[in-house]
């Protein structure tokens, strides 16, 4: 017998129990407050056409008074959900209610985010909150088990 056939049936079997043992679970989706690959799923992905990585090249802030926004271009570098692809440009913009507006500009140039959206536009797009999270490494296994990255072509 083979070593090999013994080492990718070996191999399968760790990737279909990886996303359910309790330890995977708590270090990959407890950080979204989720349980587990089919909780995050249903409480995050499944309401969303468009799950994104982005590259934020430029922000400025506008005072709304007792708010603020924060407008955003970025760059996708990843696309977990949807038909977005890779370097395509993307405008949002986010609400924050009880945060007053940053006086300098493109302080977030540079850092990586992931953007969850149902739109698909070459206009400013109008994020909700949580629908923008600036990127932390704790976050993206999580994005990895139910929607594998896609490969551009």
């Amino acid at each position: 017998m083979h070593p090999f056939p013994a080492l990718v049936v070996a191999v399968l079997l760790a990737l279909t129990t990886g996303c359910r043992s309790s330890d995977y679970n708590a270090r990959v989706f407890h950080p979204w407050g989720c349980e587990d690959a089919k909780d995050f799923k249903a409480a995050r992905l499944d309401s969303y056409k468009h799950v994104l990585m982005v590259c934020i090249y430029e922000d400025h802030w506008e005072d709304q008074g007792p708010g603020s926004l924060c407008h955003y271009k970025g760059t996708v570098v990843r696309v977990y959900k949807g038909d977005w692809r890779i370097s395509e440009r993307i405008a949002f913009l986010q609400g924050f209610a009880e945060s007053r507006a940053l006086t300098t500009s493109n302080e977030a140039a540079g850092r990586l985010g992931f953007v969850f959206t149902n739109q698909h536009a070459d206009t400013e797009i109008r994020l909700d909150t949580g629908d923008f999270f600036p990127y932390n490494a704790e976050y993206a296994p999580a994005l990895e088990c139910p929607y594998p990255p896609k490969i551009s072509r």
